[in-house]
């Protein structure tokens, strides 16, 4: 659904206003770092961050195994629901540090469109994995027009799989393309690992060093590209899921220079997935740092669920010698089934998930609460004791219900500590708004004390309103029309349904043909359901109340 039937206050004309090359270098630099941002959060493409990849493990936890993880755990039967972002709105006169050419840019709005979804030979847990990004990035100022266009083209082999490229390209004002990143997914044909190569190209080395021009701490970049190793057979063999990442010479293009590796040990038969993250730091080529990350979840009360993380470090590559350098636990009134809680941001990112999505599927928000600690084994003894440990995020979700929009207010506070233990507090306002009789998700991100949201992002969803008695939709020709007690299903020739619930299990499925075909639903439980009705290869998702 187009953002202009929802958001009609932001709009754009034709460019104006005479620019000089000095206003759209300085344009350039306070925008594009907000744009890229915007792509990293909404999308997982992390373009600034790719110019130089670290293997940490909230890289590990972006990876499409996890991500797949993270949607398998919600049922057994994968669901067709589909929630992606539509676009944000970037307030830039409201972000601290931005003033300077604010009442040149107005809003800035970064719109995402073209979605494609590319498949991977692979399944885990019964999961396959896929990639699903944007084909076209807009960044648009509504004074200006286009500020930038990021076009993503894709290929891949038979079916949608292996081997797939993507090349992205950046345009300035609605100048030349100029090539910005290319990728390329591939199997190994010897070792049988998912290969993905990253080429840093022009575009994105000129932006990084107008940046870096502006902000002289950012190191320079190396002549390199990059490869990324996911070793799939491994983690069958052994359940531990192999990643390595090297460095590729611009100039010697068969030259690996190691980077980092990690270890990814899963087990499926608890709700987290994740036993624990080993990562190897290099130096040079030579590795230099050992640590690992072991997760544990246990149930702590009827209430609570605590996720703990542990940080061992070790000073050798034997591992024999490890020392717990420090503890974070999230503490969490029930499982956000996100298989990435590897760090506070990534924890609170979980949160703002979890709520659009049930916003998405159910209609509503559910009340949820979580608590962030951190430790660090300050006296040595080999423990974390309670006194060693500090809140650093406290989160809290109420929903609510006001005429036809579901509602839920995000409290976040975020804490800080200087070098003499003072505590700085951050807090913000995360309001999210589905509003039940159109599919799209509003989510404002407002600062404390700030009369006007920073950002607004946008989100579209196939099955956002929920279908009750006398409503109905088309597909082609045929009617879906759910009433009390049943639905019927007028004009098909010959079509296949199934009923989900919302956790995603199939409750009933068949075939119906002809008009005026009817399905009872009145042995369903009372709740909120959706059923897909396909018909020579289209497919529609109606949800409906019982």
């Amino acid at each position: 659904m187009a953002l202009c039937l929802v958001a009609s206050s932001f709009t754009t004309s034709a460019q104006t206003v005479q620019l000089s090359e000095a206003q759209k270098t300085e344009i350039q630099k306070e925008v594009l770092p907000v744009v890229f941002e915007q792509i990293k959060e909404q999308t997982g493409l992390d373009i600034l961050g790719w110019a130089q990849p670290q293997l940490s493990s909230d890289f590990i936890g972006s990876l499409p195994v996890l991500n797949n993880l993270q949607s398998g755990l919600r049922a057994d039967t994968p669901t067709p629901y589909s929630v992606k972002p539509d676009s944000v709105v970037v307030n830039i006169a409201a972000i601290p540090g931005l003033p300077s050419m604010a009442g040149v840019l107005g809003n800035v709005k970064v719109e995402f469109e073209n979605y494609a979804t590319s498949k991977f030979p692979f399944e885990i847990n019964g999961r396959a994995l896929e990639i699903e990004m944007p084909g076209v990035i807009k960044a648009i100022s509504s004074t200006l027009g286009t500020v930038a266009e990021i076009v993503i083209t894709s290929s891949a082999g038979a079916e949608g799989g292996l081997p797939i490229k993507v090349d992205m390209t950046i345009s300035l004002f609605e100048g030349d393309a100029q090539p910005l990143l290319g990728f390329a997914f591939e199997q190994n044909a010897t070792t049988y690992a998912l290969e993905a190569s990253l080429e840093i190209r022009d575009g994105l080395k000129d932006i990084w060093d107008l940046i870096k021009g502006f902000s002289p701490e950012l190191p320079a970049l190396p002549e390199l590209n990059y490869l990324v190793s996911i070793d799939i057979a491994g983690l069958l063999t052994t359940g531990a899921l192999p990643v390595s990442l090297y460095g590729v010479p611009t100039a010697t293009t068969t030259m690996r220079i190691p980077m980092g590796d990690a270890a990814v040990a899963l087990d499926f038969s608890g709700k987290m997935p994740i036993k624990y993250i080993g990562l190897t730091s290099y130096e040079d080529a030579v590795a230099k740092g050992w640590r690992k990350l072991w997760f544990n979840m246990e149930q702590k009360t009827i209430q609570d669920i605590v996720l703990t993380i542990d940080n061992y470090v070790y000073k050798t590559e034997a591992k024999v010698d490890s020392t717990l350098a420090d503890k974070t636990i999230i503490t969490m009134s029930d499982y956000t089934k996100s298989a990435t809680l590897t760090s506070s941001q990534s924890a609170m990112k979980s949160v703002i998930d979890r709520v659009v999505s049930e916003l998405a599927t159910e209609g509503k928000a559910s009340w949820y609460k979580m608590l962030v600690e951190s430790g660090k084994d300050s006296n040595k003894d080999g423990r974390i004791d309670n006194d060693e440990k500090v809140t650093t995020m406290e989160i809290e979700v109420t929903p609510s219900i006001v005429g036809a929009d579901a509602i839920a207010n995000i409290n976040i506070k975020s804490y800080s500590f200087t070098e003499t233990e003072d505590v700085i507090t951050t807090e913000m306002d995360v309001k999210a708004t589905a509003n039940l009789t159109n599919q799209v998700i509003k989510v404002d991100v407002i600062p404390a004390g700030s009369p006007v949201a920073v950002g607004s992002a946008y989100f579209t969803s196939n099955i956002a309103g929920i279908v009750t008695s006398n409503d109905d939709i088309t597909i082609n020709t045929v009617k879906v029309t759910p009433v009390d007690g049943g639905i019927y299903i007028d004009n098909s020739e010959k079509a296949t349904y199934r009923i989900v619930n919302m956790s995603g299990a199939t409750i009933a499925n068949g075939t119906v043909s002809g008009d005026n075909a009817y399905i009872s639903t009145s042995s369903l439980a009372k709740g909120v359901y959706v059923i897909v009705v396909t018909e020579n290869g289209v497919s529609q998702s109606v949800k409906f109340a019982r």
